[in-house]
């Protein structure tokens, strides 16, 4: 493989594209890069594109011919820009649609839209561009929110399918299909997550050591609030609770095995596969627009992995952790909170006694 080819596919890879083993002609890596070169919205990139398809045509590889571009779909009004966020371990995430008004300034339309639930909030502001671009950098500052752009027209599909979720508001100015008037006149699209052009989504031989290696998306500031709250696991931990106070004094090799079916019903009540796959996509595409497309591919792998085979989420290691740790958080402090309530009591429980015992002494009243 020449330099030049050499280059062309390590500037494929850096931009996300799925070029897979192997040598590729280099008429091939021109059609990748010149298809590509519509879809990427950094500036940089782009330049980078065009000089390699330069440097191809330089050693004889003609420039590939696509096909004509769309016609661009009138709206009502002036130019939309859309912004969205990852979803947190609520599933909620933000959605802006920003309109210039004829008037002058901005309008800007908020909605909190939540997966599986749908719309939970709406606002509209009057802003300023400098406004939106401090407020972008004020939740990212103060909560790691980012907000990043998207195509308008996916945004509006997915918050008319929010609104479609959630039913009708009982406030008018919480009705998006109202104030959807203001922003545009076409028809919405059909909802689909976003999808961005600096990733692809890995295949099925491909996927197995993603999902693999997919614990290390605890790394990313996005998911750290996807850990699972009080509420949710209390009905776990009075299941864990049961086993390790049994009046039948179980083995440690029994315990685990009990245990270990808890957790794997937990994994599915906590985490329902088809929800976290569509959270999960919603977060890899954000991920991908921030330039970190090996993250991103790791949540594209599990969240297709998830919806292949929604039985195996217990094997997952992504979900492992979260549900392992998360549960043995909550399961530490509330057992340290029920060792200080319990000082000074005479009664031990099953679990107290097989654990004096275990340490080769009679159990003792406590003084």
């Amino acid at each position: 493989m020449s330099d030049v080819a050499g280059d062309a596919r390590a500037l494929l890879e850096r931009l996300g594209a799925d070029v897979g083993a192997g040598e590729i002609p280099r008429e091939r890596l021109a059609e990748l890069l010149a298809n590509l070169e519509g879809r990427v919205g950094d500036r940089d990139d782009r330049t980078a594109i065009r000089r390699m398809l330069y440097r191809l045509r330089q050693q004889g590889v003609a420039a590939p011919v696509r096909a004509p571009a769309a016609p661009a779909r009138q709206v009502l009004g002036p130019a939309i820009d859309g912004f969205v966020s990852a979803v947190d371990g609520r599933g909620d995430r933000l959605i802006w649609l920003v309109r210039e008004q004829s008037t002058g300034g901005l309008l800007l339309v908020a909605a909190d839209v939540n997966e599986p639930a749908g719309l939970r909030d709406l606002q509209v502001f009057d802003v300023t561009r400098k406004q939106v671009r401090a407020m972008r950098e004020r939740f990212q500052a103060r909560a790691g929110l980012r907000l990043v752009a998207a195509d308008w027209r996916a945004l509006d599909a997915l918050v008319v399918e929010a609104q479609e979720r959630a039913g009708v508001p009982e406030r008018r100015t919480s009705d998006y299909r109202r104030v959807r008037e203001r922003l545009t006149s076409e028809p919405p699209l059909t909802p689909s997550e976003l999808v961005s052009a600096r990733v692809t989504s890995p295949d099925g031989a491909g996927r197995a050591p993603l999902v693999a290696a997919s614990s290390a998306l605890l790394a990313e500031p996005e998911f750290r609030t996807w850990w699972p709250d009080a509420d949710a696991v209390a009905p776990i931990l009075v299941e864990v609770r049961e086993i390790r106070e049994s009046p039948l004094v179980l083995s440690e090799a029994q315990q685990q095995i009990r245990l270990r079916e808890v957790l794997e019903r937990a994994t599915t009540s906590l985490y329902p596969p088809a929800v976290v796959a569509r959270r999960l996509d919603a977060t890899a595409y954000v991920l991908a627009e921030t330039g970190r497309a090996e993250a991103a591919r790791l949540a594209l792998a599990v969240a297709a992995a998830l919806r292949a085979e929604p039985a195996s989420a217990s094997t997952i290691p992504f979900l492992q952790a979260l549900v392992q740790q998360g549960v043995g958080t909550h399961l530490a402090t509330l057992e340290a909170e029920r060792r200080e309530e319990r000082k000074g009591s005479l009664v031990l429980t099953p679990g107290e006694v097989a654990t004096a015992g275990s340490r080769g002494r009679p159990p003792r009243p406590r003084a």
